[in-house]
């Protein structure tokens, strides 16, 4: 015996949708606000995948400062190495390996060079990918970024291979967008030094308000 399909009707198929649409969870926001122990900015970030923005790093010489103080980066993007001082200056990134501390008797005092790049005078321009490896790890830390005739000059960044990093305002708030509903420890870096804060609960479409005290927990 044949048997005949009928097409949905536009109605049902708009019920159809809706139904399955039911009970689907909805991304959520953590913000809030860091103590600030000196004024530099503080980053905070959760471990969750997510689609990986594009985004460049850029880090300039100028006034005699490297700027921004802090950065956030994103595997598969691109560092920006400027000079927009009329002198000569280099940008050396540094990125911290905690585990030299235990198996080397002269562990390096700021960990492996990934670029030492001259950059002679105002205008200078270098771009350098950013790879999976210089990505933020327990024992692969933070990027230190200085100018060796410069001692005065340094940065930092954190390289992530997820969305879900902030960088802390001037007055110490931030913002991280789009998180999956969940359970998650939050991750804080400030004054050089890592640390989880605390476990936070994302729920779904709402955010998730947070105050991280200098000497907590």
């Amino acid at each position: 015996m044949k048997m005949h399909v009928v097409p949905a009707t536009l109605p049902a198929l708009v019920t159809l949708t809706l139904f399955l649409g039911i009970g689907s969870a909805q991304a959520g926001e953590l913000r809030g606000r860091v103590e600030l122990n000196d004024g530099n900015p503080a980053a905070v970030w959760i471990e969750a995948a997510g689609q990986v923005p594009r985004r460049d790093v850029v880090i300039t010489h100028k006034a005699g400062l490297l700027l921004p103080y802090l950065s956030i980066g994103f595997v598969g993007g691109t560092f920006v190495l400027r000079n927009d001082d009329d002198t000569l200056h280099n940008t050396h990134l540094y990125q911290r390996l905690a585990y030299q501390k235990e198996v080397s008797q002269r562990p390096l005092e700021l960990g492996a060079t990934l670029f030492n790049v001259a950059l002679p005078k105002a205008g200078s321009e270098v771009r350098k990918p950013i790879k999976p490896e210089y990505r933020y790890r327990d024992d692969t830390g933070f990027i230190e970024v200085v100018c060796n005739p410069h001692p005065a000059e340094h940065a930092f960044i954190l390289v992530f291979d997820h969305p879900y990093a902030a960088v802390t305002a001037r007055d110490g708030t931030f913002s991280i967008a789009d998180i999956p509903p969940g359970v998650y420890p939050v991750h804080l870096w400030q004054d050089r030094a890592v640390r989880k804060w605390n476990t936070v609960e994302i729920k779904d479409g709402a955010p998730t308000e947070v105050v991280i005290g200098a000497a907590e927990p």
